[in-house]
């Protein structure tokens, strides 16, 4: 395996949050001036501006917002806020062990919002003075809720066989994503065991180890598989980036997912190919400053590698750190097409050829400058394509 990772663009037509930055300022400025259901509802536009066009009451001061399997309900009164979430139904034959669970996930995970019983029914909850939902506060009640949401509701669906209490509002990827998705799926899986091999028969575990991270990751931007798959190929990457456990034991969890992928129907793997309703992502709405502080400490280390002539070193290191970005952020339009020029210039390319457009990508984010990458991507840049301009002037 002398070669990148193939690049495949992500079936999602954007990869950008929804949030209005621009509202943040007006909404914490009318908490601050005692004006808590303006704040209230310049939140709600700030996450996105279409929800009280389609969620809210006429008085917009109660909104139903599905998300996932679960639909929040926002209420303001003069006295207080309250948020539920009815969530799943706990099942006879696993309740003590569920309840288990959920008491681990309310003192171990929930800092905010609590997970309570009412009959046989599993709900979030949340409620304060309406004197107390500062605008950032209130933000965390809703993404906490959210994201553990999804998570848990997934897990306790496959763990505990508990039903959904809301039917969940999904709509599945036509005939061709699922077909295309499959394709992606299996190629990079079988690209990931064969830089495997490649590294491990010569011991090079790090690299092993860099390689079935960048596919998992890149599997998760692609395709954005949901529900309990998406919950296991997280938690691959997670232990993998563990620091009490052997190299050798991280890359046998990641080479136990990707196997685990490839071995998937395409029928098995569409069950969980389909598009949601989101409140609020699980994920961080990405800025310049966040990525490149993230940047940061992977940069000098791409930049020696390449002014060294390491293009292994180079491609590695950049491609983890461009599918890391996209794990945890919802990238803004102008840092993604840049990224994705530079992925789709380097794919399937020589470390040689493909050293060139990812280090110029991630330099161009560290300094700034996110003009996509074009043209023809040459390893040595320049050089290499003087150098061969001169060749052929000397032979003619």
């Amino acid at each position: 395996m002398k070669r990148t990772l193939t690049f495949n663009r992500s079936l999602y037509k954007s990869t950008q949050s929804k949030i209005n930055v621009d509202i943040w300022d007006k909404c914490v400025n009318a908490y601050d001036n005692k004006q808590y259901l303006k704040s209230f509802q310049l939140l709600l536009d700030y996450i996105n501006p279409e929800l009280k066009k389609k969620y809210a009451n006429e008085t917009k001061t109660e909104y139903v917002i599905p998300h996932g399997t679960i639909t929040l309900t926002l209420k303001y009164d003069d006295d207080k806020f309250s948020v539920t979430a009815p969530f799943v139904r706990v099942p006879e034959n696993n309740k003590i062990a569920l309840m288990r669970q959920v008491a681990s996930i309310n003192f171990n995970e929930l800092y905010l919002a609590q997970i309570v019983l009412k009959g046989d029914e599993l709900h979030f909850q949340y409620t304060c003075p309406s004197d107390l939902i500062h605008p950032g506060k209130l933000y965390y009640v809703f993404k906490e809720i959210c994201t553990y949401g999804d998570k848990y509701g997934a897990e306790f669906a496959s763990k505990f066989n508990a039903p959904y209490i809301n039917v969940p509002k999904i709509t599945p990827f036509d005939a061709k994503s699922i077909d295309k998705a499959y394709d992606v799926v299996q190629q990079s899986c079988k690209e990931c065991n064969d830089a495997i091999k490649f590294f491990e028969n010569d011991r090079k575990f790090g690299f092993a180890w860099n390689i079935i991270d960048s596919t998992l990751m890149k599997i998760l931007y692609f395709a954005h598989p949901k529900g309990q798959l998406h919950n296991d190929i997280s938690k691959a990457i997670f232990d993998m980036d563990k620091d009490d456990i052997q190299l050798i034991e991280c890359n046998a969890i990641g080479k136990k997912m990707v196997e685990r992928l490839q071995a998937m129907s395409k029928e098995e793997l569409s069950k969980y190919l389909y598009n949601d309703e989101t409140f609020v992502s699980y994920k961080n709405r990405s800025s310049l400053q966040n990525i490149q502080d993230n940047f940061s400490s992977n940069f000098g280390k791409i930049q020696g590698y390449f002014s060294q002539g390491d293009y292994m070193s180079v491609c590695l290191i950049a491609t983890y750190q461009l599918y890391s970005m996209y794990l945890y952020n919802d990238v803004q339009n102008n840092v993604n097409r840049l990224v994705v020029s530079a992925l789709k210039a380097s794919s399937g390319k020589t470390w040689e050829k493909a050293a060139d457009p990812l280090y110029k990508a991630i330099a161009r984010i560290m300094y700034g400058d996110l003009t996509p990458i074009v043209g023809i991507n040459l390893g040595g840049g320049l050089v290499e394509l003087f150098s061969t301009l001169i060749h052929k002037i000397k032979n003619r």
